[in-house]
């Protein structure tokens, strides 16, 4: 398998570490973030990553505001695939604003490790091999 770089951004910091470690025990290079604007530096110091692992309710700055802020980055940074991993009971309103933003969202639940690796695998499945790093 190719080693995709996904960025998880998460102020849990368990849960943060679970995701760490369970994805780079899948082959994937995983950055942490614990906050939205740890997330946005590191993509700005580091430029793109390959998939992004976002919460959306977190301290200071929502995982909304981090998408509203992607939604004005250049081309390279605006085309990440985003998964939302959330316990958030999401309304009508709050669906329609992630539905064009994101490639999947993931609910904080029984199974939810699985189901979340599964879904990054998913979003990897038919993309072309990444350049080596």
């Amino acid at each position: 398998m190719p080693k995709y770089k996904v960025l998880v951004i998460d102020d849990e910091y368990s849960l943060l570490r679970l995701v760490q470690m369970l994805l780079t025990r899948k082959g994937y290079e995983v950055s942490v973030a614990l906050s939205s604007q740890d997330g946005r530096n590191h993509l700005l110091k580091n430029g793109a990553t390959d998939a992004i692992v976002l919460d959306l309710m977190m301290p200071k700055e929502s995982g909304f505001a981090f998408l509203e802020w992607k939604d004005l980055q250049s081309e390279e940074i605006k085309k990440i695939p985003v998964i939302i991993d959330t316990a958030k009971n999401l309304k009508e309103e709050e669906l329609s604003f992630l539905a064009p933003r994101c490639a999947r969202i993931v609910l904080k639940e029984m199974n939810f490790t699985e189901n979340l690796t599964a879904q990054i695998d998913a979003i990897f499945k038919d993309k072309p091999a990444a350049a080596p790093s």
